[in-house]
């Protein structure tokens, strides 16, 4: 199962949320348009500037709800998807706990890959309510709690996810929650945050301390020396994921002027407690600069820094054609590049090999 196959369940609850009445199964009738678009409006506005509507008594509106049914609900299982692929060795099937899962996108996009087993633990019933109207056939449980009672779901899971949960707990919690989670001495804790530099930066400071504390960053990251990206007060790690997105999610972009339908950023992080087993010579692209004329650089890092990775138009070649395809978050290895001024160049003999 994936995405497309979850939209007529997804629109189905969100009509009956914001009483819009019945329409396709696909997309939004033309008369629904105009009030699902200004339900995203306002509950775009109170997550993403003063950031008063992201607790979990924003569910009990139910306007709110369907909102996020239309726009973010889709987005973050999109997210958590791409994010699966920074994760070494996933079992399948798997045992999956969603901390702070609302309606459980993330829950579900990871059984759509894995399959298994669930639990989601949200502090809102109405937002469970619609994460059980939603699962169809997978199997998830939910249990109503706070995140910091994570331990009460029962047993060790084998991926525990947070996403877009990290920023709304207060700073000063974050690490004992992380330590507190029921996940297996071989498993993982994948993290998805919002793309912005405030949210990407308490991330990664986020990760230094829990590499500290005893954990292993498996992934975006390929070294578990301190991140160079904070460095710079200019820097953060985001990656990048291609979508193809829903119907109705095209027509509330073009309504309201949001855009979400060209492509998804975001902020990710893996952690295990067992250390990853790295190849030399591979590096994972963290960020793309803007177009400069006669060349192309990408950000990129590894165990040896977070630096630029420079070809010249002129030394285009197929051997290198490769480095064109790359996006933020690829994992890529790099034969033949020359150490200079500018950072790591490719020339026309050097191969460049996305992984």
């Amino acid at each position: 199962m994936d995405l497309a196959d979850r939209i007529p369940a997804l629109l189905a609850r969100a009509r009956a949320l914001l009483d819009l009445g019945t329409g396709p199964s696909h997309r939004l009738a033309a008369g629904e348009i105009a009030k699902a678009a200004r339900a995203v409006e306002t509950l775009h506005r109170g997550l993403i500037g003063q950031r008063e509507l992201a607790t979990a008594a924003t569910w009990r509106d139910r306007a709110h709800l369907g909102a996020y049914l239309l726009w973010w609900w889709p987005q973050t299982y999109a997210k958590v998807r791409s994010a699966l692929r920074l994760a070494p060795c996933l079992p399948r099937p798997a045992r999956i706990l969603d901390v702070g899962a609302g309606p459980a996108p993330a829950a579900l996009s990871i059984l759509d890959v894995l399959g298994g087993e669930a639990v989601a633990i949200d502090a809102s019933e109405a937002a469970l309510s619609e994460a059980r109207a939603l699962a169809g056939s997978a199997s998830l449980r939910t249990m109503r709690s706070e995140a910091a009672s994570a331990r009460s779901a029962g047993g060790e899971f084998e991926i525990v996810v947070l996403a877009n949960v990290l920023s709304e707990i207060p700073e000063a919690r974050r690490d004992a929650l992380l330590d507190a989670l029921p996940v297996r001495s071989s498993g993982s804790v994948l993290v998805v945050e919002p793309a912005l530099r405030e949210t990407g930066r308490a991330l990664l400071a986020f990760r230094d301390r829990a590499l500290e504390r005893g954990w292993y960053a498996t992934g975006p990251c390929l070294t578990q020396r301190p991140c160079p990206a904070l460095a710079s007060p200019r820097d953060w790690c985001t990656a990048s994921a291609e979508w193809e997105p829903p119907e109705h999610l095209r027509q509330l972009a073009d309504a309201t002027g949001l855009r979400a339908d060209e492509g998804l950023s975001y902020a990710p992080l893996v952690l295990a407690r067992s250390p990853p087993a790295v190849e030399p010579g591979l590096w994972r692209v963290v960020g793309i600069a803007p177009p400069e004329k006669g060349k192309k650089r990408l950000w990129v890092c590894s165990d040896e820094g977070r630096i630029p990775l420079v070809r010249l138009d002129r030394h285009a070649s197929p051997g290198n054609a490769r480095f064109d395809d790359l996006r933020r978050g690829d994992l890529v290895r790099v034969e033949g590049a020359e150490s200079r001024p500018d950072g790591l160049r490719i020339g026309p003999s050097s191969r460049v090999a996305p992984l």
